[in-house]
């Protein structure tokens, strides 16, 4: 009698256990959904950016990307891969034999993530920028690819970029990517796009404000964000508690290249091009001819 009473209350207490268990992954998702815009992981759940840096811009943006996160790599180190999405750059930095922790709100991101982290091992999180599950003072080195485009308000931004600073070593580097202001219309001027009226409408208010938001009939541009003036993007860092250390645009202006695509497939024409890079990236006034410009920043002693 008394070995049933113990059992009934064991299977109560594992039932209650597991009920719990369940209302916490409830609210954990409700609580990423909460506070990162449906836009944004609806626009992911439907396009591929698994595919994305190996078509159009995208192995330029990698390769300069690479180049740039190695400048602050050390021998080993444990490095946070926030807005990671699919896994790409994780995938790189663990097969170098860093200890990486990916972190991503959406959740297809998480899971192309788990499958590519099979060959060179790396933790997979879901979560947002501004809540992230780390130990404090734990990372060597974190790097944000989406929070500074994707978070609208500069509020946002801030808090994430504290957020960062939280879990950074008193050592620790970030390095925080952002989209230019003038992107958009360089790019729409680039392919022509700029005399949809629409597109100009957008163009107009990204070069004025900062803010993003997408024509309804593009579904295929990125979901309302802001884009940086890069004075505007060394502020936030600044008042986020961070010491800048350098500035550097990603793409710079090679992608301006009228043949880009052959010239990029091509070994000689491609050297070039990463060279031209390289000795124009220290020219801030040419910095707004980049899609991408990228900060690296240490804490700041005195914040």
């Amino acid at each position: 009698m008394f070995h049933k009473y113990r059992t009934d209350a064991s299977l109560r207490f594992s039932q209650l256990i597991l009920s719990r268990l369940i209302t916490l992954i409830i609210n954990f998702n409700e609580t990423i959904m909460k506070f990162i815009d449906s836009s944004i992981d609806q626009f992911y759940t439907q396009s591929q950016e698994e595919l994305r840096l190996s078509t159009g811009l995208g192995p330029l943006e990698f390769e300069r990307n690479k180049i740039l996160i190695s400048r602050y790599l050390t021998t080993s180190g444990k490095i946070a891969d926030i807005g990671g999405g699919p896994g790409h750059y994780a995938q790189w930095l663990a097969g170098l034999g860093h200890d990486v922790t990916l972190i991503d709100p959406v959740k297809k991101h998480i899971n192309q993530a788990k499958k590519r982290s099979g060959k060179n091992f790396f933790r997979c999180i879901q979560g947002e920028a501004r809540h992230l599950a780390l130990d404090d003072a734990s990372q060597d080195l974190i790097i944000m690819h989406g929070p500074l485009y994707h978070l609208q308000h500069e509020d946002e931004r801030i808090a994430a970029l504290r957020e960062a600073g939280r879990k950074l070593k008193k050592d620790g580097i970030i390095l925080g990517f952002a989209i230019t202001h003038s992107a958009s219309a360089v790019a729409a001027l680039h392919s022509g796009l700029i005399y949809h009226h629409d597109i100009l409408a957008m163009c107009t208010e990204e070069l004025s404000s900062g803010i993003h938001e997408p024509p309804s009939e593009f579904p295929f541009m990125l979901p309302a964000g802001f884009y940086h003036r890069p004075s505007e993007l060394l502020t936030e860092f600044s008042l986020a508690g961070f010491e800048t250390i350098e500035m550097v645009p990603v793409e710079g202006l090679a992608w301006l290249d009228g043949s880009f695509f052959e010239s990029w497939a091509d070994p000689v024409k491609r050297s070039q091009l990463l060279r031209l890079i390289q000795i124009t990236e220290k020219d801030r006034e040419l910095l707004c001819f980049s899609p991408h410009i990228m900060v690296a920043a240490k804490l700041n002693a005195d914040f």
